[in-house]
């Protein structure tokens, strides 16, 4: 039995429509789309048919999902969608990808959303490696509202061909701020969107977290294996892409393609509780939330604790008091809080050197951890900050030329730049 068979079997896949399911048995480079009362989801497909084709078979699998408790309006609009894809399947020039178009209606509203969605398409996509018996595939995500530059599967191929380690990459992404489409309330609010999660990453990795990286849905590959070795996308109805990702970073092995960019789109959605299209939908009706961020001195009181993690194994557990009792109050209680001393404890006994367990301390002080004590400080005195003040702060602190009077469209662009180069 296969890997992909073994994974196969312990999953549970609901009952599934097949409205196109033209496959290469030799695609070994799959691209899932979920897709949920959406009207534009050919302007995805029409991007992904300009690209350069790669030297690997493409399929492109896109599943269109709908919960048991959906209203008309989203049934309606599932079925145009279907209708649509099928007539543009049938009536434009063939692409020099293979299709597959899925629905999964009526899911069980409990987890009716996007991880489950993006589930099946990439349950889907290890079916057909293991009905082919095909070892090795990537499976990109891919939003049903985004875009992408022409480059995007050649890099793809490339950048894993040339690095068979690599568990999944992320691909630079950028939000189109400077579409003459958008209004001026949606342009400011989507370059604060963007900032925001780049101002996170930056300050997360300055903290000294090993693994801080963008959880952009829409911009990121993974290899099938190890996909599977890690159990597979989850279920959740919004954020299920900062779970698979900091589960799956833990592997380590990933990169960052910066030479290819997927273009999420700015707009308004309420599809899912948050991300872009629920932070611009509070954004617009008032909500100026996006103006905020944590702020950077929260980051400062955890650099202490990455400092040197290997010290948790040099030392012996009796002296570890005194080293917490140096934290910031709020990060030590934190620490008391969730028991981290006892875990490291026992990760200490279990490691039989230095390098094995720093590598798993990143196991315990993982980025679930850090966001869960951003928020419990978030609410105190000086836990947030103006989000273009706190992003300039960062710059100096890392020693970029900013002047501070920066606004939020410029500090933006550095902040692209600075993505660059991880």
């Amino acid at each position: 039995m296969s890997r992909f068979s073994a994974y196969l079997e312990r999953q549970r896949p609901p009952g599934i429509i097949e409205h196109l399911s033209e496959t290469d048995q030799g695609s070994t480079l799959f691209v899932t789309i979920p897709c949920y009362d959406e009207p534009g989801l050919l302007f995805a497909l029409n991007s992904l048919t300009q690209c350069t084709p790669p030297s690997s078979g493409v399929t492109v699998i896109v599943v269109v999902n709908s919960s048991d408790k959906a209203s008309p309006e989203v049934l309606d609009q599932n079925q145009c969608t279907i209708r649509e894809v099928l007539d543009w399947w049938q009536n434009s020039p063939r692409p020099f990808f293979q299709l597959r178009l899925l629905q999964a209606p009526s899911l069980p509203s409990k987890w009716a959303g996007v991880g489950w969605a993006r589930k099946i398409a990439m349950d889907e996509a290890v079916r057909i490696l293991d009905c082919s018996e095909k070892e090795e595939g990537i499976l990109a995500a891919f939003d049903a509202d985004s875009t992408v530059s022409a480059n995007y599967f050649t890099e793809l191929e490339s950048v894993f061909r040339r690095n068979p380690t690599y568990n999944f990459v992320n691909l630079n992404f950028c939000h189109p701020v400077d579409d003459p489409a958008l209004c001026d309330s949606l342009r400011e609010g989507i370059i604060l969107y963007e900032l925001y999660l780049r101002y996170l990453r930056n300050a997360i990795q300055w903290c000294g977290y090993a693994h801080a990286i963008h959880t952009v849905g829409s911009s990121f590959a993974v290899r099938a294996t190890s996909y599977v070795k890690q159990g597979g996308m989850n279920r959740r109805q919004a954020g299920e892409d900062f779970h698979f990702l900091h589960k799956i970073v833990l592997l380590g092995n990933y990169g960052h393609i910066i030479e290819a960019t997927v273009f999420p789109a700015a707009r308004i959605s309420h599809r899912v509780p948050f991300g872009t299209g629920a932070a611009l939908k509070k954004w617009e009706e008032g909500d100026r939330e996006l103006d905020t961020a944590y702020s950077l001195r929260i980051f400062e009181t955890l650099r202490p604790l990455f400092a040197d993690p290997g010290y948790f194994f040099d030392t012996d557990p009796t002296f570890w008091e005194e080293r917490f009792l140096q934290f910031d109050r709020k990060l030590y209680d934190y620490l008391v809080q969730i028991e981290m001393k006892e875990r490291l404890i026992e990760l200490r006994n279990n490691c039989a050197d230095k390098r094995n367990f720093v590598k798993r301390f990143y196991h315990e002080v993982n980025a679930f951890r850090i966001i869960q004590y951003l928020n419990l400080c978030e609410a105190g005195e000086g836990g947030k900050g103006k989000l273009v003040v706190e992003a300039s702060r960062l710059l100096e602190r890392l020693g970029i030329q900013e002047n501070g009077n920066c606004n939020a469209r410029e500090l933006l662009e550095i902040y692209r730049d600075l993505d660059k180069k991880i």
